[in-house]
């Protein structure tokens, strides 16, 4: 009878704990111990039901030892959770570090088994420790590293210097994401991928910077342009270009300051703020600077040469132009879609009247809402449509080559409807109302025809009947004759 009470107690125990600690997880508090409870409830069960009293003594008392400090141990460990971690988990006070937890658990533990040495076994743990001048003197001078990380690791644990996961660098340049945080050392993720250890007495005596701790971080970005390009203008561009980027927070804005007057050229510094330090950032600058590298391109700017170069300083290109492609795939791709009624002379004309800017990887190449005078036909690569859906940008359209955007902008004087984004590195014709008007002076009759194309076009997104279709035909029509009237000064 009493031995099925006492696995009664071990069942109830084992499901009280389980009950206990499923409860904390949903509610987001600290579970408590499992193992070593169930390990000590285990023991007293099988040690009520094995037959220990026929063993010989030495044996007798280890078994005995083993009953009395595994409960104790489980108690204690208990007692830190209920007294400790949970009130944290609770928000009484902040969350106990887990090397406090530890090593609370671990004084409990050895003078808990110091105490039930001395009682059992007739013991005196302390006293043989004391007495015995050579081994305090050894053990004092070969813990004496370890408890300076120990102490170093206690003081890193219970201030809020940094935690796991933030970005930290020290004073020899050291520098990585936090992994972990023990009695001993801190170990940090490095930029290649690589552990790098390092013992808390170095961390501790070190400064050190925390780049995650406001929750966000700056890094400094230096470029630098040609003499020619006025800083006022230089200093829009860098601004325009960093702000469009997904990465870079609104909040601080990026902030463009003239630097220095060089030798060959003048160095700008674009501060921002990113919330990802770590690889995050090098991803950043290296987009950056790419899309800088474009945006100079299309604005007919370069990185200048040092002056040292011997050879002769290349002539920019013109603003907004860029090395044509292969003229015969160019005109390929406007014969189909939107400009397939023209003539292969109206297409040409096209071409050499028109720019053809390149845009990087993730630029801006029109905004939603902003006003506009122009249409784009994709001729390189692929861009994407979004559009600002509850604070959110969704992605609804992919372009390839030969597709067209922006045309209800250039022929109804619309705002843009739609955000495009450079997937890839892409190259464009950029055709605006002047270009248009120089067909429409030849052809007359082209209105008529791009009218009807633009409201097919608009009829196939909104699938309209074919009635529908025609009334928004004569209303498109109507609508461009009174824009290229006016434009053409009446």
């Amino acid at each position: 009878m009493a031995l099925t009470r006492v696995w009664f107690s071990v069942l109830l125990l084992t499901l009280v704990l389980l009950a206990v600690r499923r409860g904390c997880r949903q509610r987001g508090l600290p579970p408590p111990p499992l193992r070593l409870p169930l390990l000590a409830a285990l023991a007293w069960g099988l040690l009520a039901t094995l037959p220990i009293g026929g063993l010989p003594p030495p044996q007798r008392l280890w078994v005995s030892l083993t009953d009395d400090l595994l409960p104790a141990f489980a108690a204690i460990r208990l007692l830190t959770w209920l007294c400790l971690e949970l009130p944290g988990g609770l928000g009484w006070w902040r969350q106990p570090p887990e090397l406090l937890v530890q090593l609370l658990t671990f004084g409990g533990s050895a003078l808990a088994t110091a105490v039930i040495l001395r009682q059992a076994a007739r013991l005196d743990v302390l006293s043989l420790l004391t007495t015995s001048a050579v081994l305090t003197a050894v053990l004092g001078l070969a813990s004496q590293e370890a408890l300076k990380d120990l102490i170093s690791g206690l003081e890193l644990q219970l201030s809020e210097d940094f935690r796991v996961g933030d970005w930290i660098e020290l004073a020899e340049g050291q520098n990585g994401i936090v992994t972990s945080i023990s009695w001993r050392d801190c170990g940090l993720r490095t930029l290649d991928d690589c552990l790098l250890v390092v013992p808390n007495s170095k961390i501790t005596a070190d400064v050190l910077i925390n780049r995650s701790h406001f929750g966000r971080c700056a890094q400094r970005i230096r470029v630098g342009l040609d003499y020619s390009f006025p800083p006022a203008r230089a200093q829009r561009l860098l601004a325009d270009v960093v702000a469009q980027h997904p990465d870079v927070l609104a909040e601080p804005a990026p902030r463009v300051r003239l630097a220095s007057f060089d030798d060959s050229a003048i160095t700008y510094e674009i501060q921002l703020w990113n919330r990802f330090p770590g690889v995050s950032q090098l991803d950043l600058r290296s987009a950056l600077l790419s899309q800088i590298w474009y945006a100079l391109r299309r604005e007919g700017q370069s990185i200048p040469f040092p002056v040292r170069q011997v050879e002769p300083r290349r002539l920019t290109n013109p603003p907004d132009r860029e090395t044509p492609g292969s003229v015969n795939d160019d005109e390929a791709i406007l014969g189909r879609g939107l400009f397939a009624s023209l003539s292969e002379e109206q297409r040409r004309l096209l071409l050499r009247t028109c720019s053809c800017p390149c845009f990087g990887p993730g630029e801006v190449i029109v905004r939603e809402g902003a006003e506009g005078e122009s249409l784009y036909v994709v001729l390189t690569g692929r861009v994407e449509v979004s559009k600002a859906l509850e604070g959110q940008a969704v992605v609804v359209r992919r372009l390839e080559v030969g597709e067209v955007f922006g045309e209800m902008t250039l022929f109804l004087d619309a705002p843009r409807s739609a955000t495009v984004r450079a997937v890839e590195e892409c190259r464009l014709l950029r055709v605006g109302r002047l270009a248009v008007r120089q067909l429409l002076a030849e052809d007359p009759g082209l209105l008529d025809r791009l009218a009807s194309l633009v409201a097919a076009r608009r009829a196939e997104l909104e699938q309209l009947s074919l009635e529908e279709q025609r009334a928004q035909s004569r209303g498109l029509l109507l609508s461009m004759r009174q824009l290229f009237s006016a434009l053409a000064g009446g």
